[in-house]
């Protein structure tokens, strides 16, 4: 894949998949759910999120990889 992401990007993707904010755990973590499921995202700066935190997400929320792409090419 090769992706790296910024965290404004990727929480923007969550949103429009359906994730909410929910809450922040302590300083550096969000937690972001779709009601049925809830996942934390590190936030440390603007820090670029890699390949495989990307994939972790993808594979824990049942987001396509397809539609990463998608949102990425807009």
């Amino acid at each position: 894949m090769g992706l790296t992401m910024k965290p404004r990007e990727m929480i923007k993707f969550l949103e429009e998949n359906g994730y909410a904010f929910i809450r922040a755990k302590g300083g550096s973590h969000h937690i972001y759910g779709n009601g049925s499921h809830s996942i934390p995202i590190p936030i440390h700066g603007s820090k670029d999120y890699g390949e495989d935190f990307i994939r972790m997400v993808l594979r824990e929320t049942g987001i396509s990889k397809t539609d990463l792409l998608k949102y990425l090419k807009r």
